[in-house]
C-alpha cells in the first residue's frame, strides 16, 4: 500500500516563502523598513534583471516593479494585467526556465492590499524578505494584523489534524505504511508550529519547539516526530506514538483556536 499523502504544505504555498523576524503579538506585523535581502549569485541577478527587461516591454508604463522573493522566483507588480498580456509573457517562460527561474507571479497593488487577510504568513515573508530588482514595490504602510495570522495557524494546524486521522485510516494497520505517514507528517508539523511561534512571539521565528512549548504540547514527542525528516528509519519505533501524537495535534488545534493577543 503506498503512504499516504499529507499535503498540508501545499495549502499555503503561494510564495515559497516561510518566516522572518517575529513580530509583537499585541501589535500588527509592520514591514521592515530594512528587508532581510537575499543571497544572489552574479549570475541569477543577472538573469532576474532580463526578466525585469522583459517585464518592462511586455507592461510599458503599467510595469511598477519586481522583487524576488527565492533566488528563483519572484512578484511582478503591475497596475493591470490583460489577458494579452499573459500571452506575451508565454513564449519567454522558456527563457526564463533556462536561466533557472520560475515565471513570477503577477500582482496589482490593490490585489496585495487587498488579500493580506488571505495569505497574511505569506506576504509577511515576502515584506520582511525580498531582493527589489527593478522599480520601487508597493510596500508602504502594508500591515498583517494579529488576527489574520491566527486564522492562517489555525487552518495548518486544523489541517495537519484532519490529515492524520484520515491517513491513519488509509493505512489500514499496515505498521510500514503508519510509519511512513510519520514521516510525512513532520514536514506539516514543523511548518505549523513555526507559525505558532510566530505567532505567540514564544521564540525566533519558525522555531517548532518554541511553538511546541506555547501551545504546551509534549516536547519531547514533538522533537522526535521532527527528527524523522532525517532519520526515515526511526519511524518505525514512533508507530505505537501515534494515538498520543493524534492527542499534540488535537491540543495543538484547540490552542490555536482560542489564542488571543496578550
Amino acid at each position: 500500500m503506498p503512504p499516504p499523502k499529507h499535503p498540508i504544505l501545499s495549502v499555503r504555498n503561494f510564495t515559497g516563502l516561510f518566516y522572518a523576524r517575529p513580530g509583537r503579538a499585541d501589535r500588527p506585523y509592520y514591514n521592515d523598513p530594512v528587508p532581510t535581502p537575499l543571497s544572489l549569485t552574479p549570475a541569477l541577478r543577472q538573469a532576474l534583471d532580463r526578466m525585469a527587461a522583459d517585464l518592462r516591454r511586455v507592461f510599458a508604463d503599467r510595469f511598477i516593479a519586481l522583487v524576488a522573493t527565492t533566488a528563483h522566483s519572484g512578484v511582478a507588480f503591475v497596475t493591470a494585467i490583460q489577458a494579452g498580456d499573459l500571452d506575451a509573457l508565454g513564449p519567454l517562460s522558456s527563457t526564463w526556465e533556462r536561466d533557472a527561474l520560475d515565471p513570477p507571479l503577477l500582482l496589482t497593488p490593490d490585489e496585495l492590499r487587498r488579500s493580506l487577510d488571505a495569505f497574511p504568513v505569506e506576504y509577511r515573508a515576502l515584506l520582511e524578505k525580498h531582493e527589489i530588482i527593478a522599480g520601487t514595490p508597493p510596500f508602504e504602510s502594508l500591515a498583517v494584523a494579529p488576527e489574520h495570522l491566527r486564522r492562517a495557524c489555525e487552518v495548518q494546524a486544523k489541517s495537519h489534524l484532519i490529515h492524520l486521522r484520515q491517513g491513519w485510516m488509509q493505512c489500514g494497520g499496515d505498521k510500514a505504511a503508519l510509519a511512513a505517514l510519520l514521516v510525512r507528517s513532520a514536514a506539516p508539523l514543523r511548518a505549523v508550529l513555526g507559525y505558532v511561534a510566530e505567532l505567540t512571539d514564544a521564540g525566533p521565528a519558525g522555531d517548532p519547539l518554541a511553538g511546541a512549548r506555547a501551545a504546551s504540547l509534549d516536547s519531547d514527542l514533538v522533537e522526535r516526530i521532527l527528527a524523522l525528516e532525517d532519520d526515515e528509519e526511526a519511524a518505525r519505533g514512533l508507530v505505537d506514538a501515534l494515538p498520543a501524537y493524534l492527542k499534540q495535534a488535537e491540543r495543538l488545534w484547540v490552542f490555536v483556536d482560542a489564542w488571543t493577543p496578550q
